[in-house]
């Protein structure tokens, strides 16, 4: 019996002496040792991944989740700009530099934008890239994400805070060259109707800020009527009616429109017996305005805020999470456009509410426009 409890004694100082050895040639893997499951993946407050802790690629680089919070989705422009976010970032997670992006549309509400970003912000991605339902009302909440360690990009409809990156073109600007261009068509002096976009957003008050700055250089010129088309057709067509309606007899010069609704405009033309050919008319780089500007002669400027700023935004956030420096305003070049160029960007074959400048003309993005046209 005590013969037993020696052996017994002895195998288990045995196995007692293995396992230190053996621990304690798990912790000699490196000159540190091995960190602990805490040190590797850290948690917020909220119990979120830490933004910092991107998973990492075969070349030993970390791999960032990006999201992407859009507000309005009624027009085709915001629907093309999502599909290019889309395809470039596919592009950059089948490269390794994204483990897993995320794109969401919470309608013109700047609440319901702030409560899928405030969602976005408790899974831990480690960038946010947003087109604003507004400058203002989303700014405490995206100035709390950059707090946690979140890089924020805003675009097109840009934030009102130093902690965010913006990224935009010169949307006063925009507004300055299709004013100026419809002012020089008129001979200084006319009736005009003004279509304006979006209202409450501030792509649509800068343009209108650069409208009427140069509107204010030609007393001439009069505003008959104006209103909101929404930059789509549908909403265009109403507004447009309704104003042909109310001031035809009077006569019309022009049209001033910050775009999205070209097409509507030109069939409201043609249903009220005016020749679309005499009426100069500003818009954007829209498929189907430069379809008008070849077969039925309108005389028209399209000036663009490129999709694309979203794939620009998301090489903005890319940048900065890797270490770079990056300004804290990034200005895209406008594409300008006028009649004399529709051969040129005319894409035959597509619908007319496809916006043509769907990359650079570098396409520094290597993106196809199977990859845009996709459902």
């Amino acid at each position: 019996m005590k013969r037993t409890r020696v052996f017994r004694l002895a195998a288990l100082t045995i196995i007692v002496v293995m396992l230190g050895v053996l621990f304690t040639a798990c912790g000699k893997s490196g000159d540190k040792g091995a960190a602990s499951p805490s040190e590797t993946s850290k948690s917020s407050a909220n119990g979120a991944a830490s933004p910092s802790a991107g998973a990492s690629n075969a070349g030993g680089k970390k791999a960032y989740k990006i999201a992407l919070s859009n507000s309005f989705t009624g027009n085709s422009w915001r629907s093309e700009m999502v599909k290019i976010f889309d395809a470039y970032a596919q592009n950059k997670k089948d490269a390794g530099e994204i483990s897993e992006y995320f794109t969401s549309s919470s309608g013109n509400d700047p609440q319901a934008q702030v409560n899928e970003i405030r969602n976005m912000i408790s899974k831990g991605y480690d960038a946010i890239i947003v087109d604003a339902a507004s400058p203002t009302a989303l700014a405490p909440v995206l100035n709390e994400a950059v707090d946690r360690g979140i890089v924020v990009v805003a675009f097109d409809n840009t934030i009102e805070s130093d902690k965010v990156y913006n990224v935009n073109t010169d949307q006063v600007q925009f507004g300055r060259v299709q004013a100026e261009w419809l002012a020089h068509e008129m001979g200084g002096k006319g009736n005009i109707l003004l279509i304006k976009g979006v209202e409450g957003i501030q792509i649509d008050k800068d343009r209108d800020a650069g409208h009427r700055e140069v509107l204010k250089k030609f007393p001439d010129i009069k505003i008959l009527a104006e209103g909101f088309g929404n930059y789509d057709d549908a909403t265009t067509s109403v507004v447009i009616n309704n104003m042909l309606s109310a001031h035809k007899a009077e006569g019309i010069q022009g049209i001033l429109t910050q775009g999205g609704g070209e097409n509507a405009i030109v069939e409201a033309l043609k249903q009220n017996k005016i020749d679309p050919s005499t009426i100069p008319l500003t818009g954007e780089m829209l498929n189907g305005l430069f379809k008008h500007m070849k077969e039925d002669k309108v005389k028209a400027i399209a000036v663009s805020q490129p999709p694309y700023l979203s794939a620009s935004a998301l090489d903005v956030a890319l940048q900065v999470l890797n270490g770079k420096p990056v300004n804290k305003k990034t200005v895209v070049p406008l594409p300008v456009a006028e009649t004399k160029d529709a051969d040129r960007w005319y894409a035959s074959g597509q619908p007319d509410n496809f916006y043509v400048d769907w990359t650079d003309p570098a396409n520094s993005f290597n993106l196809k426009i199977e990859q845009i046209l996709a459902k």
